[in-house]
Formats: C-alpha cells, sequence, structure tokens
C-alpha cells in the first residue's frame, strides 16, 4: 500500500508539472494578415487626407483603375495650370463644348479651382457617361476609360425675352470677343488653344502665343446668328447657325446648352464673361 500511495503522489506532481509549464510553446497569435490590411486601408485614407481626387462613388464602390487614371491626370493639370495636357483627356459627348471653348473655361482659374474641388467628392454613376463630379454648377463627366466627356461651369444661357434683339456694339469674355454693328453683322473671335504647328488641320493655331486666331463673321437676325464664314470649321462651321439672345442688358449668349458661350458689354459684371 505504502508503494501505491508513492506512486500516486509522483503522478500529482507529474500532472502539476505539465500543467504549469506546456512542453511546446502555443502557436503565434495570427494577427498578421489582419494588420495587413489595416495598415493597406490606412494607406488609402491618408492618401485621401493629402487631397487627392474622390476615388470612391457615391455608392461607396471604387471607381474602375483607368478612370482613376484618368482624373488623377486631370486633377494634376488643373491644378498646375496646364491645361493644355488635359486635350488628350478629352473626348467631347454629344451636345458638349468644343476643345477651344472648353480649354477657355479651364484657362479661368475660379473655373480651376471649382473644378478641383469637384473632383474631391465622391462621384455619382450616371447611364450617359460613367461618373460625374461636381461641385454646385461646376462637373467633369468622366467615360469608363478615363476620359472627360465634358465640363460645365454653368454657363448654360439664361432664358431670354421673347425676340429680344441684340444691340449693336462690342461684348467681351475671357479669351474672346463679338462685335455687332448696326446692320447685325458681327464679328466673333476667340483662343483656339493649338500651339504652332496645329495639331488638328484646319484649325488656326496661336503663332504668336495666347491670341485670338479663331475668326467668325455672323449675320444675326431675331435670336439667331447665321455663320457667314470661319476659319475654325471644327467648332463653327460655315453656314451654320446658332442661337443667340440678349439675357440681360450688356449680356450676349451665343450656342445652346452647356457649348453656349457669354459676352458682356462694357461695364456689364456676369461670372460667365470670365476674367
Amino acid at each position: 500500500m505504502r508503494v501505491v500511495a508513492a506512486l500516486l503522489v509522483a503522478a500529482g506532481a507529474l500532472a502539476g508539472c505539465s500543467t504549469g509549464i506546456p512542453a511546446t510553446a502555443p502557436p503565434p497569435s495570427p494577427t498578421a494578415e489582419p494588420n495587413a490590411a489595416v495598415g493597406t486601408a490606412t494607406a488609402t485614407t491618408s492618401a485621401a487626407e493629402a487631397g487627392g481626387p474622390a476615388l470612391t462613388d457615391t455608392n461607396g464602390a471604387a471607381v474602375p483603375p483607368a478612370v482613376a487614371d484618368g482624373v488623377r491626370r486631370i486633377d494634376a493639370a488643373l491644378r498646375s495650370g496646364t491645361t493644355a495636357s488635359v486635350r488628350d483627356l478629352y473626348e467631347p459627348s454629344p451636345g458638349a463644348a468644343g476643345w477651344a471653348r472648353t480649354a477657355s473655361r479651364l484657362d479661368d482659374p475660379t473655373h480651376r479651382a471649382r473644378l478641383v474641388t469637384a473632383l474631391r467628392n465622391p462621384p455619382q454613376p450616371r447611364p450617359e457617361i460613367a461618373y460625374l463630379y461636381s461641385d454646385g454648377d461646376h462637373g467633369l463627366g468622366i467615360t469608363g476609360d478615363g476620359k472627360l466627356a465634358f465640363v460645365g461651369v454653368g454657363q448654360k444661357p439664361r432664358p431670354a425675352s421673347s425676340g429680344a434683339a441684340i444691340p449693336a456694339g462690342t461684348y467681351l469674355g475671357h479669351g474672346r470677343s463679338l462685335a455687332i454693328d448696326a446692320s447685325g453683322r458681327g464679328t466673333y473671335t476667340f483662343r483656339t488653344y493649338d500651339e504652332c504647328p496645329p495639331d488638328t488641320p484646319g484649325v488656326p493655331c496661336e503663332y504668336r502665343g495666347p491670341e485670338q486666331v479663331a475668326r467668325v463673321t455672323l449675320q444675326v437676325s431675331g435670336s439667331n446668328a447665321r455663320v457667314l464664314t470661319s476659319n475654325d470649321e471644327p467648332e463653327v462651321p460655315t453656314g451654320s447657325t446658332l442661337p443667340i439672345a440678349s439675357p440681360r442688358p450688356g449680356v450676349v449668349t451665343i450656342g445652346r446648352g452647356d457649348a453656349a458661350t457669354t459676352f458682356c458689354g462694357d461695364g456689364v459684371s456676369d461670372q460667365d464673361c470670365g476674367a
């Protein structure tokens, strides 16, 4: 019996040792992958906080890589002021303004600042394009492959009174001018933002730096302006007819929708006339 008791005591002692000091160390806690994920999320958040364009839409989904690349390039061009580099990304949707008018809008620092702000807001998925980045009445339409479909800067013409005549005079806008005489004959000049040699055949280039080299003659009759001659065929072809209106004294608009251009008479201020 003493032998059995001794054996029982020894067994109990061994059991106590195996409980207090495990034979092998426990496996490490599986925290490597979650920590890596947290690190990636933190990096993404930091990039957003650094002021880059929004890359997650209003539904919380990430935009495709091509869209992300396109908006980054557009954002960099707008912030640097080198908007000519946007031209390679500009593929206007039907009814959108041509490059010359779009470039004149991007050339305005006030418009650029608002468009940069628009790129920081989550874009809306849209059926007619892929995404719309907007800030109030300023917006950029982006296609699924990262191209710029249109630029909106609140330049849609205001309703004009029925049959309102356009008074003779000289009207100006940023990078453009319009002169109309008493007979309704008008001369419209504007910048093309094409450096020589011209990138597009038929479009006049700015061979002496920034200047209004595009020249269009018009015949104004009521609410229409017929193009008599033009040296900027892709933008305002000869023989075409443009709507023209005077929404308020001293202000004239030519064109329709997003392609409308606004001019101001002497001493008249309008945000769409630009600097």
